[in-house]
């Protein structure tokens, strides 16, 4: 049976990636020349022609200035999801603005695109410090699932990524072990970084072992290569936000081709985990 996999897609202008994070507060913004609509359509363009749908997770800075964008992007077919931005260099998360963000915007975007909103992403650092709390606010607000980058904390086994059903639901981006570490079989970084034919064979091994579909997660800055040159945080961080952008859309046409992606919802939430639930009502065991 071929398994379809789960792509999310962070919606990230080119001076919110993780390359500007200290030199670029979001409070700046506004005041710079936004390119994300190019990058959007460029990502769009390569989907449809590849049949491929993706929950794509957004700010809600995004939300509030390119209403329009998020609703061409719900037009096709595409999941649309809530992101919460968290500053690098905070200390102390404010538990009143969270829960009020996650609620305001959710409501937001469900009036932009017209839909029920399902899915939540925060970064690690805020999993940390709020898991005594946030996933209660999240199930209180509506969301079904959160899928957290970079969630080490978060993730027990990949083995583990079918949760109980009629519970919130963590899907987390699926990593592979190095040593003892564990790493993002597909993220913006890993695809640029490595040889295809890695990412392709790490692919094929998460789905021969777990018999789950892979969750990938890529961002739209990614697509942008006419992007204006801006001082980053460090010259690795610059060097590393460059690197094989212009190979990148070639990459994923490699990885579009060869297996097929879905929405978060359509993948596990539709599909994974009511398998699960008729294989527990009949009494079979899940592989």
């Amino acid at each position: 049976m071929t398994i379809t996999n789960a792509l999310t897609i962070n919606v990230e202008d080119y001076f919110q990636a993780p390359a500007f994070q200290y030199s670029i507060k979001e409070n700046d913004w506004g005041q710079l020349s936004p390119r994300i609509e190019f990058a959007v359509d460029k990502i769009l363009l390569l989907l449809h022609d590849h049949h491929v749908t993706a929950t794509f997770f957004v700010y809600g800075w995004t939300i509030s200035h390119f209403p329009l964008m998020l609703k061409k992007i719900a037009d096709q077919g595409h999941e649309l999801a809530y992101r919460h931005y968290s500053p690098p260099d905070t200390q102390h998360f404010n538990q009143r603005k969270i829960i009020e963000d996650l609620n305001d915007y959710k409501d937001q975007l469900s009036q932009v695109i017209g839909c029920h909103v399902a899915g939540y992403r925060g970064d690690t650092k805020l999993y940390s410090a709020t898991s005594a709390w946030l996933e209660g606010e999240l199930m209180l607000a509506g969301y079904e699932y959160s899928s957290a980058n970079n969630s080490n904390e978060m993730i027990k086994d990949d083995r583990d990524m079918t949760p109980e059903v009629d519970h919130f639901q963590y899907l987390n981006v699926s990593t592979h072990k190095v040593l003892n570490k564990r790493y993002e079989i597909i993220n913006t970084d890993s695809i640029r970084l490595r040889k295809y034919e890695s990412s392709r064979r790490l692919v094929r091994c998460f789905i021969e072992e777990n018999k789950t579909p892979v969750i990938g997660s890529i961002s739209t800055w990614v697509m942008d290569n006419q992007q204006p040159k801006i001082r980053a945080d460090s010259l690795f961080k610059k060097w590393l936000h460059s690197y094989h952008t212009r190979e990148t859309p070639l990459i994923l046409h490699q990885l579009f081709s060869e297996y097929d992606w879905q929405t978060v919802s359509a993948t596990y939430l539709h599909k994974v985990l009511q398998l699960s639930s008729i294989k527990k009502r009949t009494g079979r065991s899940v592989s």
